[in-house]
């Protein structure tokens, strides 16, 4: 059977050659863009262990708040990244840090009005009234009159019934919110300051 058939051949313009290249492409592209994308994907791993590297270090130098941002951009740039997944975990810490560093002053203003109101209560037992200054509270009821961690004086007067003790806050002005924020007690409680 094989016998009685001819085998043609063909001119050159009736190949048809676009079958080979097609052939071609679909075989080069699909490599070259697994090749692009394999190489990217490692670039991107290395850029988001590039941003978690710079988050440690800015925690190292008590820049939490720095390090939040960049654990911030490693989670929104890089996000299926396996820096992603421990920035995730890390950034709700240094976030509780930043904040816990940010209301530090405020905190240990209001602990050492607290002190201070204690030791003015001990002082109008024993003498029937408040003290004049808070300096008559030296040495008898405390070592030294403090400063508030701003490193002011805290505001005292005596009234009719008792005492005003406050602290302006960050800002040393009467006012403000958060750092800024004035505290005041009168007679040994934390009262609302007036605008």
């Amino acid at each position: 059977m094989l016998e009685g058939a001819r085998i043609m051949k063909r001119r050159r313009s009736e190949v048809n050659t676009r079958t080979v290249f097609t052939g071609l492409f679909f075989i080069v592209v699909p490599t070259v863009l697994l090749v692009i994308m394999t190489s990217s994907c490692g670039g991107d791993e290395r850029h988001a262990k590039r941003l978690w590297r710079q988050a440690i270090e800015r925690v190292e130098k008590g820049d939490t708040k720095g390090a939040v941002d960049r654990l911030q951009k490693l989670i929104d740039t890089f996000p299926d990244s396996s820096a992603a997944a421990k920035a995730r975990q890390q950034i709700v810490v240094y976030r509780g840090l930043a904040t816990a560093v940010e209301n530090y002053p405020l905190r240990r203003a209001r602990e050492m009005m607290v002190q201070l109101a204690r030791a003015i209560e001990i002082f109008r037992r024993e003498h029937g009234r408040a003290p004049v200054t808070l300096d008559e509270l030296v040495p008898a009821e405390m070592a030294s009159v403090p400063k508030d961690p701003w490193d002011r004086s805290f505001l005292y007067e005596t009234t009719a019934r008792g005492y005003r003790l406050r602290c302006l806050g960050a800002k040393g002005a009467p006012g403000g919110v958060a750092a800024s924020e004035d505290l005041l007690v009168v007679d040994g409680e934390f009262r609302a300051v007036p605008p």
